[in-house]
């Protein structure tokens, strides 16, 4: 007479045997749960601070004055437009701000508060009027050399100053900022990877008289690894969530001080996006998917060698 197949259990079964499985080992499933935590957090935390480092750095990147075209004294108000729409329509040119005598002199006073003296017997006139130009990412090389000669050959222009190394040093920070981040996220997923495998381990040998009772009785297929999994996943879940909210109040803690002590900051930085926080919750819960069935198969090799 030929056995059937094993009888498909309902969904409540497994949810209860999960559940089961992490209440009758509170200290290991706490354990785990808090491991899974750790490790999200501390790949979460690489993820917002990299980020965050990344955007500061792209920011003044891309609104840094590249170049300051200084204009000489006499150029009309109708020509200091057609300027500004020249800059504007140079291909390579992507912001075209024009200060004025006045506002040069109200920055240069509000930089030198606590030396206002310096000041004394001078005015705006001293100051020339000039164009901040932000130039885009692609303009580099000869290109740029001609452009600035361009400039400098204008009769209204007195002067054309281009900080070339800070452009360049901000560029490369930034690629740099981006390959630090991968090696530190590389490192946290190395890390947890190895603190959630020996806690698994240890939470499947604390196990092992219940996995072999149910062995014993019979149970195979999805009545063995599904609670067990299951037990991994909900475990999972629970502790990548506490980590991203843990990492959410820091961070709503910590981000206005720091932009009141850090101006570069105000504006600037921000959590994580939604998609990158579900990320880090899934990825959670996949490690203790990951954990439970590695567990599982080390549990097989310790009873296939108790029994030879």
């Amino acid at each position: 007479m030929s056995r059937g197949r094993p009888q498909l259990q309902p969904t409540s079964f497994f949810i209860r045997r999960a559940v089961d499985s992490i209440l009758a080992t509170p200290v290991i499933s706490s354990v785990t749960i808090t491991s899974i935590a750790v490790s999200v957090l501390l790949a979460g935390t690489v993820l917002l601070v990299g980020s965050n480092v990344y955007r500061v750095v792209a920011g003044a990147a891309a609104s840094g004055v590249d170049v300051s075209v200084y204009l000489a004294n006499g150029v009309s108000e109708t020509r200091v437009v057609e300027l500004k729409k020249s800059f504007a329509a140079t291909g390579g040119v992507g912001r075209v701000q024009y200060v004025s005598k006045d506002e040069a002199w109200q920055f240069l006073a509000g930089n030198l508060v606590g030396s206002a003296e310096l000041l004394d017997g001078l005015d705006a006139e001293v100051l020339p009027a000039s164009f901040e130009l932000a130039l885009e990412q692609g303009i580099s090389g000869p290109g740029l050399d001609s452009l600035l000669e361009s400039w400098s050959a204008m009769p209204e222009i007195e002067d054309v100053q281009y900080n070339r190394q800070l452009g360049q040093r901000l560029r490369g920070t930034m690629g740099l900022v981006r390959w630090v981040a991968w090696a530190l996220g590389a490192l946290a997923l190395v890390a947890s990877t190895i603190i959630v495998g020996a806690t698994f381990q240890l939470a499947v040998f604390t196990r092992r008289e219940e996995m072999e009772v149910l062995r014993l009785v019979g149970a195979v297929g999805t009545a063995y690894w599904g609670p067990l999994l299951l037990a991994g996943l909900l475990e999972g879940l629970l502790g990548s969530a506490a980590a991203v909210a843990m990492l959410a109040l820091v961070f709503r803690l910590t981000a206005g001080p720091l932009a009141a002590e850090l101006p570069l900051l105000a504006g600037v930085t921000a959590f994580l996006t939604p998609l990158q926080s579900v990320t880090l919750v899934a990825w959670g819960a996949g490690l203790g998917v990951v954990g439970s069935w590695l567990g599982m198969q080390r549990f097989a090799a310790w009873s296939s060698a108790s029994q030879r």
